[in-house]
């Protein structure tokens, strides 16, 4: 059997290299579609395209793959079922990737809130190279798979719970599918200062693609409360929005939380699109921002008792590295520009699947 060559990690970094340069008339029309038709805005693309290009450069990679794949065989004739969310441009790309460098037939659900920018990837690796079985649909039930040997999935509980139920109706699944289901659905922060550089990286943690990223920050803990902070704070957030205007808007529902929030003295910030509030409960609503007075401590009792929807940990340089719970500390500057090599839902996406499907073919 192959196993994952440097050669072959070239071949994929030469493709990228080539898709994300300014003058590639194909990504350039995908982006202009996606901004035209309100998908998403072109600052949020631009941020998304550029990120990647640099996290997608050979030597990432190769440090990806001699991280989670070294002496691994490739997934040859493996159908790996990818159903991807549509809440961020091209949020579909670290497991496409993952799929094509393990050598398994990528077979792809497109989301219909990102119709664009994946495909036109998919076809330029299609054409580049062509020894890649890459076949992708934006209609679950026009998938060209019969039957997958694992599947990756990200959404909501909810959608993923119909989503198995459906596949499995159609035999594409079986209750013995290896399955990878990502549904965490925010990020935490612990700031210990309020320096320039600090307060910038939180801003874009929280305000980046209106706050919908499951790296988004939706609870920030800090050693000052938020009427401390609250004038300098959204300063640093309208420079913020003056260069990245938030596309998508809340409903009415929102001031109805803010006026709730005033008649019982909770102290807040309202931003028109957006609501900063001291006060814990169960995180996860659009367009909310917790902001909460501690310390580590503080820290690690949220992670205790809301662990299950939490995607990611952040804090700045005394506490990067080190563990919170059962999270390992990412630097809150790296939010919403992750490593290519980052683990969603702490599971390294190329090591589960050569693990699992991988398993799979030495047993069929």
């Amino acid at each position: 059997m192959k196993k994952i060559s440097e050669a072959h990690i070239k071949k994929i970094s030469t493709v990228l290299s080539q898709w994300f340069t300014p003058d590639n008339s194909n990504l350039k029309t995908a982006i202009e579609r996606t901004v035209s038709e309100g998908f998403f805005s072109f600052e949020d693309v631009k941020h998304q395209v550029l990120a990647l290009k640099h996290t997608t450069e050979f030597k990432h990679l190769i440090k990806w793959v001699n991280q989670s794949a070294a002496d691994k065989e490739l997934l040859a004739q493996k159908n790996i079922l990818c159903l991807h969310a549509g809440n961020l441009p091209l949020v579909g790309f670290h497991d496409a990737l993952a799929v094509i460098i393990t050598g398994g037939n990528y077979v792809g659900k497109i989301s219909r809130k990102d119709p664009y920018l994946l495909p036109a990837l998919l076809q330029r690796f299609s054409e580049s190279m062509p020894e890649l079985n890459l076949q992708w649909n934006s209609q679950i039930e026009q998938l060209p798979v019969k039957e997958a040997d694992a599947l990756l999935f990200a959404g909501s509980e909810q959608s993923s719970r119909d989503v198995l139920a459906l596949l499995k109706k159609k035999n594409i699944i079986s209750e013995s599918t290896p399955k990878l289901i990502r549904t965490a659905h925010y990020s935490v922060a612990l700031i210990t200062e309020n320096s320039a550089d600090t307060m910038r990286d939180l801003t874009e943690a929280v305000f980046r693609y209106g706050g919908a990223g499951c790296r988004s920050v939706a609870v920030v803990v800090a050693p000052f409360s938020l009427n401390a902070e609250k004038c300098t704070f959204t300063d640093y957030i309208e420079e913020f929005w003056l260069n990245n205007p938030q596309l998508k808007k809340p409903d009415r529902s929102l001031f109805h939380r803010y006026a709730f929030n005033k008649a019982l003295n909770i102290e807040q910030a309202w931003l028109d699109n957006f609501l900063i509030e001291e006060h814990l409960s169960k995180p996860g609503e659009k367009f909310v921002l917790k902001w909460i007075k501690g310390g580590k401590s503080t820290l690690d009792e949220i992670l205790q008792t809301y662990s299950k929807g939490i995607q990611s940990v952040y804090s700045t340089q005394e506490f990067i590295g080190k563990k919170a719970e059962t999270h390992r500390i990412e630097p809150l500057s790296s939010a919403q520009k992750p490593p290519i090599w980052w683990k969603p839902d702490q599971i390294d996406t190329i090591s589960w699947l050569l693990e699992n499907a991988g398993n799979k073919l030495q047993q069929s």
